[in-house]
C-alpha cells in the first residue's frame, strides 16, 4: 500500500478507493475514478484528479504480488480493504506505518510524506512539472512545485558543482584557473 502511494502519488482517498478494475491495459496504468473519504465514495477532489496514471515496473510488480495475496481480488473489490471489504481508514493504517518509521529510525510518515515524496523524486529526476502536475491529479504547476516538491539532500550540492563544472575550469596541473569555454 505504502509502495503503491510512493510510487504513484495517489492522494490517500484516491488509494483507498481504487478498485482492481481501475488497473488496466496488462497492467501497465492505473485509472483514478473514485476517492473515499470517511466510507463515502465520490469523485476525486478536483477534475483534474480523474485521471490515468502509468505504472512503472516496481509499481506493477507490487500489485501482482499484492493481488496474489489479497483475500478480495474480483474487478469491483477495493485493492485495499478491511477483512470484510469496505474501505480501510486511513488514520488506522498510519498506526502501523508510524511504529514500522520508529523501528526503522525515520521520522514519522504520513499520507502527504508519501504524495511529497512523489513530487520529490519526480523533480528530482527532472520530470517537467507540467507532467508532475498530471500525474498527481494537480490542475496547476506551481501547486505541485511549491507545495509537494521538497529539495533532496545532496541536490543543492550537486546543483552548485555543476554549475561551477559548467563555469571555470580548474587545470590541477597548473596554477591558473581558467574559465570555461564551453
Amino acid at each position: 500500500m505504502v509502495g503503491v502511494a510512493l510510487l504513484t502519488g495517489l492522494r490517500r482517498g484516491e488509494l483507498f478507493a481504487l478498485r482492481w478494475k481501475d488497473i488496466g491495459e496488462g497492467d501497465r496504468v492505473l485509472s483514478v475514478r473514485e476517492a473515499v473519504y470517511e466510507g463515502h465514495f465520490d469523485t476525486p477532489k478536483t477534475a483534474a484528479g480523474l485521471r490515468r496514471v502509468p505504472l512503472s515496473p516496481a509499481a506493477r510488480a507490487l500489485l501482482t504480488d499484492w493481488r496474489r495475496r489479497a483475500r478480495r481480488s474480483e474487478p469491483d473489490d477495493l485493492v485495499f480493504s478491511t477483512w470484510s471489504g469496505k474501505p480501510i481508514s486511513p488514520n488506522n493504517v498510519l498506526k502501523v506505518i508510524y511504529p514500522a518509521c520508529e523501528g526503522l529510525g525515520l521520522p514519522r510518515a504520513t499520507w502527504l510524506t508519501f504524495r511529497r515524496t512523489y513530487a520529490s523524486w519526480a523533480h528530482e529526476v527532472g520530470m517537467p512539472g507540467k507532467i508532475i502536475a498530471q500525474l498527481m491529479g494537480h490542475a496547476k504547476v506551481d501547486t505541485t512545485l511549491n507545495i509537494y516538491a521538497q529539495v533532496l539532500d545532496g541536490s543543492v550540492r550537486e546543483a552548485a558543482e555543476r554549475v561551477g563544472r559548467g563555469l571555470i575550469t580548474i587545470d590541477h596541473s597548473a596554477p591558473e584557473v581558467a574559465l570555461a569555454t564551453h
